[in-house]
């Protein structure tokens, strides 16, 4: 490569909070320019984001599976703490009849790790009652609160551009949302969190408390149906899927709130690169293994994402095109 060094280029672009891509390219006058090489420096974020989105059941039998999710929900809140995750929390009811349907619900209608007493907020959010209308409908009720034009107006601010997505539902019913998804409600579904998921390159989840598949289950405080579909959606996005009849929510919430730790693997680079030129290291050590990279967009993709605070350094050569 001709390295006559009259100019040195330098950028400095943000790719999101800890987030800083470095680069410098040198640039010739008066010789040739055979190839190209860049410098990127990347920062794991330090604060993994996550939106939570809960889905509650308000029909007339929900009364006591209510109570115990409500004084369990400190268990949520101290796990996603412990983890120092950056979380937005909203909650919809399965009620797809009312006139606000898939709207958050609450003041405010996000609860954050700033906003003060973030339990007590929660619960006043999720304080839904039982005086809603079947069908419960709580997969309707997501992709409702979820896209356009709620996600906008409704419920602006609660879905991030760089936050992973997990949806948690709480029924003693299965899904019926037929006549808002059409006939494979599963399937729509399953289509908008793959859809959040390539939109923002992390995760986006579905867990579902509901009754044992497939018999349902029976509880000191009652019994539930079998939350089929719930769980076929769960199993396909890597969700949970627990009991609704158990006596104590507390471990399966913070099971939950653990689940939710997502830091991003992927990390798209300016141009893309001579393979046989890459070289990738994280915190001064370079990796020969472990990562892939990826042309269309170019992006280094990592087995395991790496810890909070990494430093990602990624060298390469591209042609004096910048092809």
């Amino acid at each position: 490569m001709a390295r006559m060094r009259h100019q040195a280029l330098w950028i400095a672009l943000m790719l999101g909070p800890g987030c800083v891509i470095e680069n410098w390219i040198d640039d010739q006058d008066d010789v040739v320019l055979e190839s190209i090489e860049i410098e990127e420096q990347f920062f794991q974020t330090p604060l993994p984001k996550v939106d939570v989105l809960w889905i509650i059941d308000d029909t007339g039998s929900m009364a006591q599976e209510q109570a115990r999710l409500l004084g369990a929900f400190e268990a949520f809140v101290d796990e996603l703490e412990s983890f120092g995750l950056d979380y937005q929390i909203g909650v919809v009811s399965t009620d797809m009849q009312a006139d606000e349907a898939g709207v958050l619900r609450g003041n405010p209608w996000i609860v954050t790790r700033l906003t003060p007493e973030p339990v007590d907020a929660f619960v006043a959010s999720a304080d839904v009652g039982t005086s809603g209308v079947g069908p419960e409908a709580g997969l309707a009720a997501m992709v409702t609160a979820l896209k356009e034009p709620l996600r906008s107006n409704e419920n602006r601010g609660f879905r991030r551009e760089d936050a992973s997505l997990h949806v948690v539902l709480l029924s003693d019913a299965d899904d019926q949302s037929e006549q808002w998804l059409g006939s494979d409600p599963a399937s729509a579904a399953l289509s908008l969190l793959v859809d959040e998921a390539d939109r923002t390159g992390l995760s986006a989840r579905f867990s579902a408390i509901v009754g044992d598949v497939p018999l349902g289950c029976f509880g000191a405080e009652g019994a539930a149906l079998p939350g089929t579909r719930y769980a076929e959606v769960a199993q396909a996005s890597d969700g949970v899927q627990a009991s609704i009849c158990s006596d104590d929510f507390g471990p399966l919430l913070g099971q939950l709130g653990g689940i939710a730790v997502d830091y991003p693997a992927s990390f798209p680079l300016l141009a893309a690169p001579d393979p046989e030129t890459l070289r990738v290291s994280v915190n001064g050590q370079r990796l020969d293994e472990g990562w892939a990279l990826f042309l269309e967009p170019p992006t280094v993709v990592f087995d395991d994402a790496p810890e909070a605070g990494a430093q990602i350094d990624v060298r390469y050569q591209v042609d004096g095109d910048g092809s």
